[in-house]
C-alpha cells in the first residue's frame, strides 16, 4: 500500500499523489517515511524532498517548512518547493552567488541570516537538480527550456 502524498507551498499546490518512499531534509537530518510509518511532525529545512514510487523517483528542492505523517498520509508544508526540472539552473547560480557574495561583504547594511537562508534555499534547488542530472535527466537550462526527467504523469 503506497502513500498518499500531498506537497503544497504558499504559492500553489506543488504535488498530490502516491510514492512508496518520501525522503526529506530535516533539522534532525534526512528521514525516509515507508508505508506504516508512525505519526510524526517534524521541520524541514531547506533541502531536497524525493519521492520514490517503484523505479521511478520524482525531486524537488524546498526552502523549509513542515512535514507530517498520519495512517499513511504525508502532507509537506512548504516555505516555498520546486520540481526539479522546473529550475532555472543559471538563476539558481546566480541567487546561490548573490547570496556567497554578501555573507562575505560583512557589511552592516546585510541581514546575515537571511543571506545564509538565500544561500541555503539555491544550495537546496542546485541539489535538486544535480540528482535529476546523476539519473539521466534534464533539468530545465533556463528561460524557455524544457525538461524530459522522468517524471512520471500520475506525480504531476
Amino acid at each position: 500500500m503506497p502513500l498518499n502524498v500531498e506537497i503544497v507551498a504558499a504559492e500553489r499546490s506543488i504535488l498530490e499523489g502516491t510514492a512508496d518512499e518520501v525522503l526529506a531534509d530535516t533539522t534532525a537530518g534526512q528521514i525516509g517515511v515507508l508505508p506504516r510509518h508512525a505519526p510524526l511532525l517534524t521541520l524541514l529545512v531547506p533541502g531536497v524532498i524525493r519521492l520514490r514510487s517503484g523505479a521511478a523517483e520524482t525531486v524537488l528542492a524546498v526552502g523549509g517548512g513542515f512535514l507530517e505523517v498520519s495512517d499513511d498520509r504525508v502532507v509537506i508544508l512548504a516555505d516555498s518547493a520546486e520540481r526539479a526540472e522546473e529550475i532555472d539552473v543559471a538563476r539558481a547560480e546566480e541567487a546561490r552567488r548573490r547570496a556567497a557574495d554578501r555573507l562575505r561583504a560583512h557589511t552592516a547594511d546585510v541581514d546575515e541570516l537571511r543571506a545564509q537562508g538565500s544561500l541555503h534555499r539555491a544550495i537546496a534547488r542546485l541539489r535538486a537538480v544535480e540528482q535529476v542530472r546523476r539519473r539521466g535527466g534534464r533539468p530545465r537550462p533556463g528561460p524557455g527550456g524544457t525538461s524530459e526527467a522522468g517524471i512520471p504523469a500520475n506525480q504531476a
